[in-house]
């Protein structure tokens, strides 16, 4: 104890017999952080936000609808087709055309925009620049961009399921024609066109005709057409009725898909929209000229600790 106090005397001593150089550097220091903080040496930037949730995002597998999205807004195709907008390789000075240029402008992009999941779900987008309408302008840009790829990637979905529809829809349909066809030669030739009723109807006319013995021939002739060919067109009538309704199911599946194509979405539900800043969010001039100041106290502390430690050695 009696050790720690003596050095922490000791500290105080070396403090105060050089408090006027902690004096000079204190405020040397303020007015140096002050002026190489100000927008002489550092532009300001401003930084635009916004809060977006998922809407008509149809899950693809175990992932949530936001971590789904939050893919899209990270992928390179919205990156490209931001910094083409508004033509950030200009903006941000960098030179494309060199060697690893395209890699430097692509740096530049992910430190001054980003994009996040937060714990509610939702999607943070923030971008900082030094102009804040820009700023404002590439987080509207950002979201449109989302809307634009998820509505392609739908409609491509939906485009490709139509296709296969239209394939279903083609066979079905040879189907009928071709069942049809032959149900056609069962009533034309054998004069057969509802087979449950006409045994029902023959069947009473043929115990009619006996009685009166009148009309058995035709009855008899009708009656061994539905023996021969009864069954035949009984099985045709089941089959065609059951593609028929094959074929309606994907008919109407067919018409929701081009009702899905006509239809205009957007896929994020905005909570927070962007805005223009007037107040930069860096540089914080404050915070730069605490850690200066106290960086350069600290750094002539140990100076001086340093230098009185070599100068008691010498003694």
């Amino acid at each position: 104890m009696e050790e720690y106090t003596q050095s922490a005397f000791y500290y105080i001593k070396l403090l105060m017999r050089w408090k006027i150089q902690f004096i000079v550097i204190t405020v040397l220091a303020i007015a140096a952080s002050a002026i190489f903080s100000s927008e002489m040496f550092i532009k300001p930037r401003y930084k635009s936000s916004a809060t977006v949730y998922p809407a008509n995002v149809v899950p693809f597998s175990e992932e949530s609808t936001t971590e789904q999205i939050l893919q899209i807004f990270q992928s390179n195709t919205i990156r490209t087709a931001v910094m083409n907008k508004f033509d950030l390789a200009k903006h941000y000075g960098i030179d494309t055309t060199k060697k690893e240029g395209h890699a430097a402008l692509i740096g530049v992009y992910q430190t001054f925009v980003s994009i996040s999941k937060t714990q509610y779900e939702s999607v943070d987008i923030e971008v900082t620049d030094t102009d804040p309408e820009m700023a404002r302008n590439m987080v509207n840009e950002i979201i449109f961009q989302l809307n634009d790829k998820v509505s392609t990637l739908h409609k491509t979905k939906s485009l490709e399921v139509g296709i296969v529809l239209q394939k279903q829809m083609a066979l079905k349909r040879a189907q009928l024609d071709s069942l049809g066809d032959s149900l056609q030669v069962l009533r034309s030739k054998y004069h057969i066109l509802d087979y449950n009723i006409q045994v029902e109807e023959v069947t009473k006319g043929y115990m009619k005709a006996l009685n009166s013995g009148k009309g058995l021939k035709d009855i008899d002739e009708l009656m061994r057409n539905l023996e021969e060919k009864g069954g035949d067109y009984y099985r045709l009538k089941v089959a065609y009725d059951a593609v028929l309704l094959g074929y309606n199911q994907v008919s109407n599946d067919y018409d929701n898909v081009q009702k899905e194509l006509n239809k205009r979405f957007t896929y994020t539900y905005i909570v927070s929209y962007p805005s223009v800043s007037d107040k930069k969010a860096y540089p914080v001039r404050w915070l730069i000229v605490l850690i200066s100041t106290v960086s350069a106290n600290v750094f002539l502390f140990l100076v001086i600790i340093i230098g009185d430690y070599r100068k008691r050695m010498v003694i």
